[in-house]
């Protein structure tokens, strides 16, 4: 059971939790923090995040180009979910959960193959698409700057023919 890192307010009863004294739970939008007592039942699965299903919501341009790049990089991950790491430790040689070789090659080159494995990807992945869902559930106040960060994340796909020079925040 995953409890909060940080300082965070129960989403049932919203009493402030300290460090470790709260249950995390998915939401809607990402990853909600509940009073131990007061934590949805774990046999039960949380609801989805909305970007699992970006089809079926309209999206602004910058909103549908960042999703469907998002969606390529899941695409060009391992599909089985298996983690790698090096084999031998520190060898040239990585292998997944099942000790299957996976590639061998340069250690410092394992060793990025090893750190980058597909759950890692898929962890960063999800990060960015929950920022695009906070940006699309946000109020007006808080809108504007998330805009800024589904820009930022737009930005590393600049080279993309779909990109629009006007999405970018800064040249480099």
């Amino acid at each position: 059971m995953a409890t909060n890192k940080y300082e965070d307010y129960c989403a049932h009863c919203r009493r402030l939790l300290l460090p470790g004294a709260g249950t995390l739970r998915r939401g809607r939008t990402g990853w909600l923090t509940y009073c131990h007592a007061e934590a949805p039942d774990l046999g039960q699965p949380g609801p989805i995040l909305e970007s699992r299903n970006p089809e079926l919501r309209r999206h602004e341009s910058l909103v549908t180009f960042v999703h469907a790049r998002l969606d390529e990089d899941e695409q060009g991950t391992s599909g089985d979910g298996t983690s790698w790491r090096h084999h031998p430790p520190r060898s040239g040689t990585v292998i997944d959960d099942h000790d299957q070789p996976v590639f061998h090659a340069q250690r410092d080159i394992a060793t990025h193959l090893a750190t980058w494995d597909p759950p890692h990807i898929w962890g960063n992945l999800e990060s960015r698409r929950l920022v695009v869902d906070l940006y699309e559930a946000a109020d007006s106040a808080a809108k504007e700057a998330l805009r800024e960060a589904v820009r930022a994340l737009a930005m590393a796909y600049r080279d993309h023919a779909d990109f629009d020079p006007a999405w970018l925040l800064r040249e480099w």
